[in-house]
């Protein structure tokens, strides 16, 4: 996830200084997103580990990151409604 974090900073700044492509979204809706997709990829590789063994540890990393998931759902929709998830032109200030 540092990653793409680190991406999402190079895009911003290329972005500030005019070098920008496109439209682009707030860092702090990107990060929602970023981390809601990581915490999804998580929960169906539980699913498979599952399957090889151990089913309880996966089953309750599980619900707990099902909880994760709920907390950064939520969020994500706090910011549709605080009109904060919206694409910005490259250059505009936050």
């Amino acid at each position: 996830m540092a990653t793409h974090t680190h991406e999402r900073q190079s895009s911003t700044t290329s972005t500030t200084h005019g070098a920008g492509v496109g439209p682009t979204v707030r860092n702090e809706a990107y990060n929602v997103v970023a981390a809601l997709q990581s915490k999804l990829e998580g929960l169906e590789a539980y699913r498979k580990y599952a399957r090889d063994g151990n089913a309880e540890l996966w089953q309750r990393l599980n619900r707990l990151d099902e909880q994760c998931v709920e907390l950064l759902t939520n969020e994500l929709e706090r910011l549709v409604r605080e009109d904060k998830f919206r694409l910005q032109s490259p250059g505009s200030a936050e």
